[in-house]
């Protein structure tokens, strides 16, 4: 295996590993996709924009101040390389920002890009497996630095890594999300139905009557019924006999 081959391995590895971490941190995992993109392949600066499918918001993250305010700016502007190839789902292959055709195309991002001295971009975009963009992976150069078909190759090897790594992290997101409210939703059955059995001892109810009586008077008094039970349960309110 090369260097840059083990250097490769090693930072797919720190993405997923990254990924996984407690606790979960979009952002650092964000910044680790910049940072890989511009440590493998020599680019001068890297960018990563990523809007979950299911979340309407875009995150940006670059390799140092000016190009984390540049990939902020992009969004507003709803323009540059990054913004065409989440848009697209089509990769943009070392484009020469210093074209009329470019400047033209990015009228807000090719001059900032050439102000910070970045003459050349690559985008690629972060894909879910049912092939929807979800986010890129920018990475830009100097004028004279072209990217050949190795680096290219293994551009697009890393965009597929940090695709995975941000949609394994989505999920892991999501089943505690998921697990937060079972368990929300476990407690408060619990709560209510410990209620409802105090309710039909205390006034010679059957639990489908005592239930009644206990959503009657949260809707009268416009109480949640979990936490009117709770109250019931600790002692704290006691509901009147129908």
């Amino acid at each position: 295996m090369t260097l840059q081959g083990e250097e490769l391995a090693a930072l797919f590895a720190r993405l997923m590993r990254v990924a996984s971490q407690e606790p979960l941190d979009t952002r650092v995992l964000l910044a680790t996709c910049a940072e890989s993109g511009r440590r493998v392949y020599g680019a001068r600066g890297a960018i990563v924009q990523y809007a979950p499918l299911s979340c309407p918001d875009i995150s940006t993250e670059g390799t140092g101040s000016a190009l984390r305010t540049l990939a902020a700016d992009a969004v507003a502007w709803k323009e540059g390389p990054g913004c065409d190839a989440r848009s697209s789902g089509a990769a943009l292959i070392d484009v020469d920002v210093t074209t009329r055709p470019a400047r033209v195309r990015w009228p807000s991002w090719a001059p900032r890009a050439l102000a910070l001295g970045f003459g050349r971009v690559t985008a690629l975009p972060l894909k879910s497996t049912d092939d929807l963009a979800f986010g890129a992976l920018v990475l830009l150069g100097p004028p004279e630095a072209t990217m050949d078909e190795k680096a290219l190759a293994s551009a697009r090897c890393l965009a597929e890594t940090a695709a995975h790594a941000l949609a394994l992290q989505r999920q892991a997101f999501e089943s505690r999300v998921l697990a937060a409210q079972l368990q929300t939703a476990l407690s408060s059955r619990v709560v209510i139905e410990q209620a409802k059995g105090m309710l039909a001892v205390r006034q010679g109810l059957t639990l489908d009557d005592a239930f009644g009586c206990l959503r009657r008077h949260a809707r009268t008094h416009r109480r949640k019924v979990t936490d009117l039970a709770r109250e019931v349960t600790e002692g704290r309110d006691d509901i009147p006999p129908r």
